[in-house]
């Protein structure tokens, strides 16, 4: 759903992200492994069930995209209004055709 001028850096973001994520889990277990009395693997299970939380409970607010309600064969006036308030346009008819086009070609292709 994001402009084509945004995605490469929303890209690098997410690999950004997931890079500083290994080395603060990294951090965190060699922080938690000197703590004595079996403490340490539930304290950093603990911390790791935190972020993971925050991010399920999130997912379930996320809108769906365009795409997945054209491909689940939903209302397409639905897409059309998503596509509008995403791109802040109201001319969406070329993209809201590319991704119905682009749909009907993908559901003819049969899997090997």
């Amino acid at each position: 759903m994001a402009p084509p001028k945004y995605r490469g850096a929303i890209n690098i973001s997410f690999q950004l992200s997931i890079g500083i994520g290994f080395l603060l889990a990294n951090l965190i277990n060699f922080g938690t492994e000197k703590i004595k009395s079996g403490w340490g693997w539930r304290i950093s299970l603990a911390m790791a069930a935190a972020p993971a939380s925050i991010l399920t409970l999130g997912s379930l607010f996320l809108p769906e995209t365009p795409n997945s309600q054209i491909q689940n064969g939903k209302d397409y006036e639905k897409a059309k209004l998503m596509l509008q308030r995403v791109r802040g346009t109201n001319d969406v008819q070329a993209e809201l055709d590319d991704l119905i086009k682009a749909s009907s070609i993908s559901k003819t292709i049969t899997p090997m």
